[in-house]
Parts: C-alpha cells; structure tokens; sequence
C-alpha cells in the first residue's frame, strides 16, 4: 500500500471518534441532544447522547467536553458519549469499588465500598411518594407527613410536642382516671383503664 492510501486511510479511521466542545444541551426532548464544536470549524448540532438507562444528567456547558462517534463511520450519523465537565465539581478520591453520584453544586450521593451510604444536600432532602413530600430533612430537623410506625425503642433527647392524644397500652394520657384518689397531699392510686 502506498504512502498516500494509508494516509488516507488513517485519518479517515482517526475522524471515527474525535473529543468535543460542548457549546449547548438541549434536554426537552426524547432524548438529550448536544450541540458540539470538533475539528476547528466542525460544528455539529442536535447530535444524540447515549445515557445508560436510568440515568439522565445536564452537564454545565462551560467547560463541558464529550466524545462524538460516526457510527459505521458515517459523518452524518453521529452519536455523543455523555458529556463530563472536569471543571465543575468533580468528585475524586474513592477508593475501589465506591461509586457517587454528584452535580455541579457539590451534592453527593455515596455508596462506599457496602459499609453505608452517605447523602450530602445543599438545603434539603426530600423524599417523595406519589408526587407528595412524605420526609423532609434540613439543617434544622426533619419532617414526615404521615403516620409513623416504630418496631423498637424511641428515645427523645429534648422536649416532645404532641397535638392530640397519646396513648400507652391501653391508657389515654388525656382521657384517663386514677382510683384510690385522697384530698390534700395524698398520692393516689394507678392510672384506670
């Protein structure tokens, strides 16, 4: 083969995949879509990204980087890997096998190595079920809307506040009677049921 096939041969395998600037992301539709600038002048625009399923993420452009690849080496079939911004809030050093799922304000998601999962948030965590707050953690406290089923021991450090009635076994704190109940100083009997 001569010198000039294979040059040309080269470059056209070289131009299969080629880094990208990320210069716009639309992500309204059916799938997420880059606008990216290659070689120098090459700009593509509505070029598709391949996420894994299950997981979608908006990379901030400033500074964001993808690579671009002409599937069968068709220059008008272009697929982009998901973008990463390396400038942005990247979180390093895991050890092996630990994985974290971060944005671009520094909230972070750990799994570590299977001996806990840590959440960092910026305000608050909520958990949602059917479209509705269900918990809700801030700096200040938590919140649960609806009832609270506990298998085990509860103990308050503070002062509890209860709106309604609270019951132990079967004796009403609001509604219940004492027996062998003396005028003056005296103590009276147990709790009636």
């Amino acid at each position: 083969m001569d010198y000039h096939a294979l040059h040309a041969l080269s470059m056209a395998t070289r131009t299969h995949t080629v880094r990208a600037v990320v210069q716009g992301v639309n992500d309204s539709g059916a799938e997420q879509t880059v606008d990216v600038q290659g070689f120098y002048g090459s700009q593509r625009s509505a070029v598709p990204v391949a996420f894994p399923f299950g997981f979608g993420a908006r990379v901030p452009t400033d500074g964001a980087v993808t690579h671009v690849v002409a599937l069968g080496g068709d220059q008008a079939d272009l697929l982009a890997l998901p973008p990463s911004n390396p400038s942005v809030a990247r979180v390093g050093g895991l050890s092996e096998g630990e994985a974290v799922l971060y944005d671009a304000v520094g909230q972070k998601v750990y799994l570590k190595g299977g001996t806990i999962v840590r959440i960092d948030v910026r305000t608050s965590l909520d958990v949602r079920v059917g479209g509705e707050v269900v918990l809700q953690v801030t700096a200040t406290g938590a919140a649960i809307t609806g009832d609270l089923t506990v298998s085990g021991d509860v103990e308050i450090g503070g002062k509890a506040t209860v709106s309604g009635d609270v019951t132990a076994g079967d004796v009403s704190l609001e509604g219940h009677k004492h027996s062998g109940v003396q005028s003056g100083s005296g103590t009276s009997g147990a709790p009636v049921t």
